[in-house]
């Protein structure tokens, strides 16, 4: 039987190898550059109005820096006002960014969207209306569509089909038979008689009236008009309100929301621009004599 080492003993109590059951190690910062990358990246900002913002700002203190060192190096001067009018132009496109979707305190008009977004809900209801559903637009597409979807249900083989049940032959032979008994009938009982009855006479008539359904169901789909059938400016009322219904839902935080989604991304090309002009604004100050 062998002997094994001893476990080892701190402070009278069995220590635990590193790695056992229960024992949470520390683990080591990531040392590829992939991992090093990842982590750089978290120090970006992801807007790139923010990004533009921070590169100016650090263009100014670097200008603020070197030009505290160096009070008479020209290049240092340049650098100073192209980052502090950068950083200045930038930093107000991005306030007045900001101002259009939140409220800042004591800035008087701050928050338009949020504050008038009853006004936005009812402007966005009044130009699709105006935009997409005016009545001749609608009157024109609604027929269109009526009679594309009318050649759709083919009309003249869905005529044919009930046509050419047994169920309309008995329904054809009992109108004929009525017919026949009328003043107005004559011909019809002249031509049983030709035929031995009027079940007789039923499968000589009926190959020309399923022969008439295509051109009748044509005759049909071209001719359609929807506006005889249904008020184009009533359709028009039903989706003011059906719009108007809905828009009602919409919250000052739904309105903001809606509008950051479609124009805040561009809107940090204000910004960014604010940053380029800011700069040659502060070189041209500079060779203008105005800087420091």
């Amino acid at each position: 039987m062998g002997i094994t080492d001893p476990q080892p003993m701190i402070d009278g109590t069995p220590a635990v190898p590193l790695g056992s059951p229960g024992i949470t190690t520390t683990p080591s910062p990531p040392s590829s550059s992939s991992s090093v990358i990842n982590y750089l990246k978290s120090f970006i900002p992801a807007n790139k109005g923010d990004l533009s913002n921070t590169l100016s700002f650090l263009t100014m203190l670097l200008g603020i820096l070197l030009h505290s060192q160096s009070p008479s190096t020209p290049f240092l001067k340049y650098l100073l006002s192209f980052g502090l009018f950068s950083f200045a132009g930038g930093i107000t496109n991005w306030l007045a960014v900001k101002m259009l979707f939140d409220r800042i305190p004591f800035l008087y008009g701050s928050g338009v969207i949020p504050r008038q977004f009853v006004e936005i809900r009812e402007t966005v209801k009044n130009t699709i209306l105006k935009t997409f559903f005016d009545e001749e637009y609608l009157e024109t597409y609604v027929n269109e569509r009526a009679k594309g979807m009318l050649g759709e249900l083919n009309l003249g083989g869905r005529i044919k089909e009930g046509l050419e049940k047994p169920e309309f032959d008995e329904r054809l032979v009992k109108k004929m038979t009525e017919m026949s008994e009328k003043p107005e009938g004559m011909l019809i009982q002249t031509m049983a008689q030709m035929f031995g009855g009027v079940p007789l006479l039923v499968p000589v008539i009926k190959p020309l009236i399923v022969g008439f359904a295509d051109e009748f169901a044509g005759s049909l789909t071209d001719n359609f008009d929807i506006s005889e059938f249904v008020s184009i400016p009533k359709i028009r009322k039903e989706i003011d309100t059906l719009m108007t219904e809905k828009l009602l839902l919409l919250t000052p935080e739904k309105v903001k929301g809606l509008m950051e989604e479609v124009i805040r991304e561009h809107l940090s090309w204000l910004i960014i621009w604010g940053n380029v002009f800011g700069g040659l604004l502060g070189i041209v100050s500079q060779l203008m004599g105005y800087g420091a």
